[in-house]
């Protein structure tokens, strides 16, 4: 695979995410009614991946790239895109019936543990970060933002 044919394929799978994210979030329910609902947020992420996969693809399909007739390698990078992937989906699967609190931490913990090494590994500081960062942030929108999030079947 040419480095060319990557960005085209890549793109098009970015702007299938956005699109897919745009799509889903349609279905979020609403908790507090309000001009900036629980989906703007999300909504404008979709809208910003669609654009950043559209820019790329047109970059990718208008310029000649002089490294065209390269092989590309596949080394644990790709592994590491492919795992995101993975667990973002399942994250976004996960969310509302489990709720946020528990989801949120999961997919953080098993997200670091994809992106580090044996050298940077740390699974107690994972799960304390994986734990702390999901209670912090419902902890910001139950009480100052005043929008509580999905709290699932366990009730956080």
């Amino acid at each position: 695979m040419t480095n060319k044919t990557r960005d085209i394929l890549c793109s098009i799978i970015v702007l299938a995410f956005g699109a897919a994210v745009i799509y889903f979030v349609k279905d979020v329910r609403r908790v507090i009614r309000s001009d900036v609902g629980s989906a703007f947020v999300p909504t404008l992420i979709g809208w910003c991946i669609v654009a950043t996969g559209a820019a790329k693809l047109l970059y990718s399909v208008f310029t000649g790239l002089k490294e065209e007739n390269k092989k590309i390698v596949f080394d644990q990078d790709f592994f590491g895109g492919i795992g995101t992937i993975v667990l973002m989906v399942l994250y976004m699967l996960a969310f509302e019936p489990v709720g946020f609190v528990v989801a949120s931490a999961v997919y953080l913990f098993l997200q670091m543990l994809l992106l580090s090494d044996r050298t940077n590994r740390k699974v107690l500081l994972f799960a304390v970060v994986a734990v702390l960062l999901p209670l912090a942030v419902d902890a910001l929108f139950v009480f100052v933002i005043k929008m509580p999030l999905p709290v699932g079947v366990f009730g956080f």
